[in-house]
């Protein structure tokens, strides 16, 4: 279960990021570079010195260094007081506040601050540091609540898995095909070409999230239709055609962060390429680019996994039956491009020479028996890095 103990480690690390202060956080740095450019236009200054102290439980020191170019003036004649460095406070004095601020002119020039300058920077710095603490504030939260909604997916893929005991582990399975096939899909440039670059930035941020909750849905439907050990009547079947809506539903009442781009995702990934598929009728590149690379995963895993109603097919036969229905099920430049995927030899099977010397086999083609005879394992694939947004 590797996708989900990825998933129990980010929640752990947002725990921890969220008691200190975000270094490298883009809302308290928008904030610090807002902060500098005020004191820039209204103070002057060539270098803004910002150092964020440990403060109220934190134990995280930060310093940040915003410069600028200015224009440098030799030999002029000035009656300023030569005073090339000025600091304050950020609050009202040194028990309440958040740091301090400097400004900082370098020897190249003539430029110098006046006392007026350092007055003008001390009240401006009160009012920074609210607003540095707002941004720090609201940078905590934005993080809790991810962790809440990694922690809300996560319990989500549970109530999955013990639904039925002939799905355990699929939602994960299913994901790690799906990511394996979406780094190799975003590396083809004509198929990056053809989707809108928008949902270059879904797949990368939320796919995973969309692998593992495809089957939210079946939390709705009944477990003697997901055990029947026969064939599904067309009334029932009909029943089974609900779930990705189901799941969809379920994801819009939520209203987590990632619902928007997950739901589309999630009710369409029964979709048929030439239109025949459930629940809209979508036809080619009107079905989510997510949802189209779902469909190969979930197919490829779902005929290669033991059910009631059938019994596993091999590797090879699953690539080679995903091949046979490209254009008609599945997208074809997906399908090109899953085929070449080094999830063991997808390709034709090659016939072993017959010789009478018996050799070691070698780290590969122990792997490659071991996945003929048991088609549920499937190697390890590298995990898709979750962003945060930009």
């Amino acid at each position: 279960m590797e996708e989900l103990a990825s998933i129990e480690r980010e929640i752990e690390e947002l725990k921890s990021k969220s008691k200190g202060v975000y270094w490298n956080d883009e809302i308290i740095l928008k904030t610090l570079n807002d902060c500098a450019n005020c004191f820039f236009d209204l103070i002057g200054g060539e270098s803004c010195y910002f150092h964020l102290a440990p403060s109220r439980g934190k134990d995280v020191e930060y310093e940040y260094v915003i410069s600028r170019k200015i224009r440098t003036i030799k030999g002029s004649i000035t009656t300023q007081i030569p005073n090339k460095v000025i600091s304050s406070y950020l609050g009202k004095d040194k028990q309440s506040s958040i740091g301090w601020v400097r400004l900082t002119y370098s020897d190249a020039n003539d430029f110098t601050f006046t006392p007026a300058d350092k007055k003008r920077l001390s009240d401006m710095a009160q009012i920074s540091a609210l607003a540095i603490e707002d941004s720090i504030k609201y940078a905590n939260n934005a993080l809790i609540a991810e962790c809440n909604q990694l922690a809300v997916i996560l319990a989500f893929v549970r109530i999955i898995e013990a639904k039925s005991k002939w799905t355990l582990g699929h939602s994960e399975r299913v994901t790690n095909i799906g990511v394996m096939l979406l780094e190799a899909a975003l590396g083809d440039q004509e198929w990056v070409m053809s989707i809108d670059q928008d949902e270059v930035y879904k797949l990368e941020r939320w796919f995973k999230f969309a692998g593992l909750l495809h089957d939210l849905g079946k939390v709705g439907i009944s477990d003697a239709l997901i055990d029947k050990p026969g064939r599904l009547t067309d009334e029932e079947f009909e029943k089974i055609k609900l779930h990705p809506g189901i799941g969809g539903s379920l994801m819009d009442v939520l209203g987590l962060e990632c619902t928007k781009a997950v739901v589309p995702m999630i009710e369409h990934h029964h979709e048929n390429y030439d239109g025949s598929g459930y629940p809209s009728g979508l036809k080619g590149e009107e079905i989510p680019p997510g949802s189209r690379i779902l469909k190969i995963a979930d197919v490829y895993c779902a005929i290669t996994e033991e059910r009631p109603y059938r019994s596993p097919i091999a590797h090879y036969d699953a690539v080679e039956e995903i091949r046979r229905h490209s254009g008609r099920f599945f997208d074809p430049k997906l399908v090109d491009i899953f085929c070449k995927l080094p999830i063991q030899n997808l390709g034709k099977k090659e016939e072993e020479p017959v010789s009478e010397q018996v050799n070691e086999p070698t780290p590969e083609e122990r792997l490659e028996e071991q996945l003929i005879d048991d088609p549920h394992s499937i190697p390890s694939v590298r995990k898709y890095t979750v962003y945060t947004r930009k």
